[in-house]
C-alpha cells in the first residue's frame, strides 16, 4: 500500500499547485500544459489504487460502508 500512498500524496500535491498556479503569477502556457497533464495523473492514481488496492471483506449487503460498522436493513 506503500506506493499507492506516495502516487495519492504526489497527486494530491500536484492538483494543489495547479490551482494555486493563477494566483502564484504562473505563466498560462504552462498552466495549459499543466492542465492538459492532470487527467493522465488522475487516471494513472485510480490505476495505481485498484492495483495495489485491498478488497473489501465484505459485500455491499454486510457492510453499506466499508469504514463504519453499519448494517444495511434493506428498506433504503
Amino acid at each position: 500500500m506503500k506506493k499507492s500512498t506516495i502516487v495519492v500524496v504526489c497527486v494530491t500535491l500536484y492538483m494543489l499547485l495547479f490551482h494555486a498556479s493563477p494566483f502564484l503569477g504562473v505563466p498560462d502556457e504552462i498552466i495549459t500544459g499543466l492542465f492538459l497533464l492532470s487527467p493522465i495523473l488522475v487516471i494513472y492514481m485510480a490505476v495505481v489504487i485498484l492495483k495495489n488496492g485491498k478488497p473489501s471483506g465484505y459485500s455491499f449487503n454486510e457492510r453499506f460502508y466499508d469504514d463504519w460498522d453499519y448494517t444495511r436493513n434493506g428498506k433504503e
